[in-house]
């Protein structure tokens, strides 16, 4: 090889170094979740009503709204951006993630959940209630992604590495556009680890430690909620008088 030659393939590989440093790199991890719910005792008393689960808003601060992609970040780590593969698709953004797990741990719990299509918060109560009356539903949970993230902090010989999740949800009654619902739910889990603590590790420990808290939490407060609807209590309270 020619020294210009070898000067060339020299500045290409330095480029795509510096690019590379300047850009850098993104990986999609393998993740699943194990359900937490169980078929919740006031099952049978709130039968026939229609719960909506909407999109949550993702006002995470780490997103970049110029970086479409970065709305399934969950870890940064140097110039490496983590995301979640779930379904057989990469970098699944968190608040779909969010909405198909919450929709699945609903149904299972026996609660008539119908995903909506809609990014719904307590800021446009008429959206929400709109969005619940198309498709027949009695009541529609919305609200905002606060907090879903992976952070490591490396020490000398351990990591302290820490996983949170925090969820801002709004139960709405689509009857008389009342917010039955307004809660901030969150869990953390943090821990002190070893140096070679692995990513599947923490991907394992936000899902299926620090979400599925955060989602039995949640269900069972919408549940409690559904089961106080006035016409399920005239009509258990004519039945038993």
């Amino acid at each position: 090889m020619t020294a210009p030659r070898r000067w060339s393939t020299t500045v290409l590989v330095l480029s795509a170094l510096v690019l590379g440093a300047l850009t850098g790199c993104t990986r999609s991890l393998e993740m699943s979740y194990t359900p937490s719910l169980y078929r919740l005792p006031q099952a049978d008393s709130i039968k026939g009503i229609v719960l909506g689960v909407a999109k949550l808003e993702d006002r995470r601060a780490t997103i970049d709204r110029s970086d479409m992609q970065s709305l399934g970040y969950v870890m940064r780590q140097g110039a490496w951006k983590f995301g979640l593969t779930h379904g057989g698709k990469e970098f699944v953004p968190v608040a779909d993630l969010v909405q198909r797990l919450f929709l699945d741990e609903f149904i299972r719990a026996g609660v008539g959940a119908k995903a909506l299509p809609e990014i719904l918060t307590k800021d446009g109560l008429p959206a929400m209630r709109d969005a619940g009356g198309k498709v027949g539903a009695g009541y529609v949970l919305g609200g905002r992604i606060l907090v879903f993230e992976i952070v490591n902090d490396p020490g000398f010989w351990t990591v302290d590495s820490r996983r949170s999740i925090t969820l801002e949800l709004n139960l709405l009654r689509v009857r008389d556009s009342a917010l039955v619902l307004d809660t901030t739910v969150s869990h953390n889990d943090s821990r002190n680890e070893g140096a070679g603590i692995l990513h599947s590790t923490n991907v394992d420990r936000l899902m299926n430690t620090a979400f599925r808290q955060v989602v039995t939490q949640v269900v069972e407060q919408v549940a409690a909620k559904l089961a106080l609807d006035p016409r399920d209590v005239r009509v258990r309270w004519a039945w038993e008088r």
